[in-house]
């Protein structure tokens, strides 16, 4: 059957466009939601990659000035040298027992928190990453429930500007609601969104019962202003049952994951690249005709797969300006390890070969998630999803910085991008009289990217505060300790970029 584009509206609760600011005090989601993810195709992930042996108090940020704020503190492995500029995109997955809260995190090259919002209660962040929307840097992620297994996603994809104001929450289609696999923006204005919808299918073929049902793989484009469906691809219409590796669920009632898409990208000459974890394959997509070009792995692909290049269970299949194919190659079960791989796809001569392997410098099996960024100048940056944290390479392949993210947690991807980022509300401080008597003052400003330095006011005045030091900057809260004699009833900071200009300034808080 051929997928011919369709026009259709979106149905969604909330309007395309919002200027609500962003909560930045949240609670936890709860520990119900602690497994989402980690079960698929039957497998069961590892433990952490290097799992730190610290009390779980320590695994933890605690912040003076942002006390409702406890992201998962990151466990350097091999310190930062050399790496690309910018900062590291996560979303640490909730986990039963961890110190640390899920939600967005962005960290620099230490592992120091930049900007942190923890998620809603019993709500899911996934694919966190900057992007750009109408020329403008963004950042876009998916927000909802799990449905584990088989681990997608129902809820919708968000669009923040750089002060993290929402401007856009995007929903599928007919009915459907995104997946938290993908979000892409296209130059376009439009998004390239996933779903999942469960059809009834005789399974007969297969081994399995005439009544059975299916999980079917969706690929909507979406206008973002409009929320109108330009473009709709469906699995079935063109990948076979029997193509799929995952085995038939042992009761019979159960809705068979045969396909899960995880990743799209647009391809040149009016394309898109779909990668597909439980058919092994990535598959090209014509847009002009609705129908599957050629496959790329698996049982049917129409490529001669050369020495090192089959991959299993993968992920985050991208086409590269130079025309090489990479993706995160799970490989679970039997294989002992994953890798990220860059394959060079002869479209011509219908043969792919091996033209690039990055594994973790302790060997670690990731049996779901992850991804695979290709940088400038030969540079990499992998995301080990379940086997936690990512690691950056240079082009000969030498790590230029290994991470974990504290007590195991994951993230499903880890991006490095350039950001910056300017929030709205002020700078906080907090003034704590010491045990030793001095006061102890911090401050800090979730988001900001541009801040080099703080100055410190105190005083007994609220409305006349006097400078009592400036400091550079030293992670996301940075401390004063004033002199001995000094005892403020208030205190104050004023953020400072750079060049000594003031990017803002925090009310004036009583000490405690």
């Amino acid at each position: 059957m051929t997928v011919t584009p369709t026009t259709q509206t979106i149905p969604t609760t909330h309007t395309t466009r919002t200027t609500r600011t962003v909560a930045r005090r949240r609670t936890a989601a709860p520990a119900a939601l602690a497994a989402m993810l980690i079960t698929a195709a039957g497998l069961v992930a590892p433990p952490a990659y290097a799992q730190d042996e610290a009390d779980s108090r320590q695994s933890a940020w605690r912040f003076h000035t942002e006390p409702d704020l406890t992201p998962p503190r990151i466990n350097t492995v091999t310190q930062a040298n050399g790496t690309a500029p910018g900062e590291i995109f996560l979303a640490p997955l909730p986990k039963q027992d961890a110190a640390g809260q899920p939600g967005k995190l962005i960290v620099d090259d230490r592992g120091d928190p930049v900007w942190f919002a923890p998620n809603e209660p019993g709500v899911a962040t996934q694919d966190f990453k900057m992007q750009t929307y109408r020329g403008d840097p963004v950042l876009t992620y998916w927000e909802g429930n799990v449905v584990a297994p088989p681990g997608y996603g129902e809820g919708e994809a968000v669009i923040m500007d750089s002060s993290y104001r929402e401007i856009a929450r995007l929903q599928l289609g007919g009915g459907l609601q995104a997946d938290l696999h993908d979000v892409v923006l296209t130059e376009r204005g439009t998004a390239l969104l996933l779903g999942y919808e469960k059809v009834a299918r005789d399974l007969t073929p297969v081994g399995g019962p005439a009544d059975g049902s299916v999980f079917e793989g969706v690929v909507q484009e979406v206008d973002i202003d409009s929320g109108e469906v330009l473009f709709e691809w469906r699995s079935l219409a063109d990948v076979g049952l029997d193509e799929s590796f995952l085995p038939l669920p042992e009761d019979p009632s159960s809705t068979w994951d045969y396909f899960h898409v995880n990743s799209v990208q647009e391809d040149r000459n009016d394309g898109l690249l779909i990668s597909a974890r439980n058919t092994h394959a990535v598959y090209r997509l014509d847009k002009n005709t609705g129908k599957v070009d050629w496959r790329l792995g698996g049982k049917r692909s129409d490529f001669r797969m050369g020495e090192g290049t089959t991959f299993e269970w993968a992920h985050d299949a991208r086409r590269r300006p130079n025309g090489t194919i990479t993706l995160f190659d799970n490989g679970a079960p039997p294989k002992d390890r994953s890798r990220a791989i860059t394959l060079d796809v002869d479209e011509n001569a219908g043969t792919a070969s091996l033209a690039g392997s990055l594994e973790r410098p302790k060997a670690a099996l990731s049996p779901n998630m992850g991804n695979y960024q290709a940088m400038p100048g030969g540079k990499a940056f992998v995301g080990w999803g379940g086997s936690s944290g990512y690691t950056e390479y240079h082009a000969d392949g030498s790590v230029a910085l290994d991470a974990e993210i504290a007590d195991g947690m994951n993230s499903y991807r880890s991006f490095r991008k350039e950001w910056t980022g300017t929030p709205t509300d002020d700078p906080e401080v907090a003034g704590v009289v010491g045990q030793d008597g001095p006061t102890d003052v911090y401050a800090s400003w979730n988001g900001a990217t541009e801040v080099a330095s703080w100055r410190f006011l105190a005083g007994d005045d609220r409305g006349s505060l006097e400078p009592a030091g400036e400091v550079p900057r030293t992670g996301f809260e940075t401390k004063l300790d004033l002199p001995a004699d000094a005892d403020p009833a208030y205190v104050a900071v004023e953020a400072l970029d750079s060049d000594g200009r003031v990017l803002g300034r925090s009310p004036a808080e009583p000490v405690e």
